[in-house]
């Protein structure tokens, strides 16, 4: 047994990509709609390009590890993942376009372009598509056209332009996803993170300790999970398959709260009760695919997703190459960042893709060696010295590569038959 543990495949679930500066001509029809960005080349710096909105305004400089491949590979084999899974930056998903041809169009730029780094890596990149979710036909359209690419997944906001993922309107596209064996990623966007009315948008202001982020994002997905408990389309689909951002956000803590709130209030359950045949989301989440990634950032909150879903519902994820991300945007040596931002810690995390899983300890005997990896946490809560989980190399072989194959319907053979030379 070796410590930290290493796996012999590790498959990150949840990175992004943004769209390629070698798009940005073919978007230029699509500038008239607000929200629109797209990816043009840095004037200055090779290594970068630019994200600009509709106007032409440059919102941030990227660096190029979000659009090519060979940059995004030297990460991969940096932090030891031999599986990428790629997915939309949330963005960039056109659900604000009312017109069909053109949300397709959208989507359809969108996935090839993820398509061609596959192509170039295909034993090292997988890609999880977009679609125009206001626009059912067209949405099932392009889902078999990515199934048909090889794509087994598609990424869906937690709302889609303020519509609730429940919503009768959808039903079908979850519909066919079930049918065609295609995994979905519910990641959180817009919602409370973006709020209308001006109250909330005050409170949600990102220079707030970065608000937005770090209290909505969590917020946006546990509403993804409530409507798609309430209204049943878990239940009524038993073999969707959706794996739910950053630990699931919020919802595996409100478990028991939405337990018991239908527990008390059975009047506003009504509907609910008369249709499911899971009465609680815990015997929905027994009988469902219901899966998260580990982005918890902490290790015991990682542990009570983990006691509720299970090993099996949990997939390794990164959020690479973005600021959340399990990476290290700090120099272990100096201490600072590209920008020259000083860590506000003594020690570095170091931490990179799987560490939450491969440092925490299988045993007592490990405890004081795990400990070295968790420097940023206190050894203490208020009743005193508190260990780190433990966790058995099964549970860690699950969360490294094991469940995100089940996510995404890769039997090993699928997977060597891609691979292959």
């Amino acid at each position: 047994m070796t410590y930290p543990f290493k796996a012999k495949e590790k498959w990150d679930v949840h990175t992004h990509t943004t769209l390629s500066p070698e798009t940005f001509e073919d978007l230029e029809k699509f500038t008239s709609y607000a929200k629109f960005v797209r990816i043009r080349a840095h004037k200055t710096k090779p290594c970068c390009a630019e994200m600009v909105n509709s106007k032409g305004e440059v919102q941030r400089v990227i660096e190029d590890d979000a659009y090519d491949a060979k940059a995004r590979l030297k990460a991969c084999d940096h932090d030891g993942v031999s599986m990428q899974v790629l997915s939309p930056t949330p963005m960039m998903i056109p659900d604000y376009v009312e017109n069909a041809q053109d949300a397709g169009e959208i989507c359809k730029i969108l996935n090839d372009d993820n398509a061609r780094l596959v192509n170039e890596f295909p034993d090292r990149f997988l890609a999880i598509g977009a679609l125009p979710m206001l626009h059912v036909d067209e949405a099932i359209k392009e889902m078999e056209r990515i199934k048909a690419m090889g794509m087994n997944g598609f990424e869906v906001n937690s709302n889609v332009n303020g519509m609730d993922l429940d919503d009768a309107k959808l039903f079908p596209i979850f519909e066919a996803a079930a049918a065609l064996g295609m995994g979905v990623f519910a990641h959180p966007w817009g919602g409370f993170m973006s709020p209308t009315e001006e109250a909330l948008k005050s409170r949600m202001n990102a220079n707030l300790n970065w608000r937005p982020w770090l209290i909505g994002m969590p917020q946006e997905t546990a509403l993804a999970f409530e409507s798609m408990f309430r209204g049943r389309v878990h239940e009524r689909l038993p073999d969707l398959r959706v794996l739910y951002a950053h630990g699931g956000g919020g919802f595996p803590a409100l478990l028991g709260r939405l337990e018991h709130g239908a527990y008390c209030r059975p009047d506003l359950f009504k509907e609910y009760f008369e249709k499911a045949a899971h009465k609680t989301p815990y015997d929905m989440l027994n009988n469902c695919g219901v899966y998260t990634d580990t982005l918890t950032h902490n290790p015991w909150m990682l542990k009570m997703v983990m006691d509720v879903l299970g090993s099996s519902r949990m997939a390794m994820g990164s959020d690479y190459p973005y600021p959340l991300g399990e990476v290290e945007p700090f120099d272990v040596q100096s201490l600072k960042d590209p920008k020259g931002n000083k860590a506000p810690y003594d020690k570095a995390k170091a931490i990179y893709p799987g560490h939450m899983i491969e440092h925490l300890p299988s045993s007592a005997n490990e405890m004081s060696k795990a400990w070295e990896h968790f420097n940023w946490l206190s050894r203490h809560n208020a009743d005193g010295p508190r260990d780190l989980p433990l966790l058995t190399m099964q549970q860690k072989d699950n969360m490294l590569h094991k469940t995100a194959k089940e996510w995404l319907g890769y039997t090993e053979t699928a997977i060597q038959k891609k691979v292959a030379p």
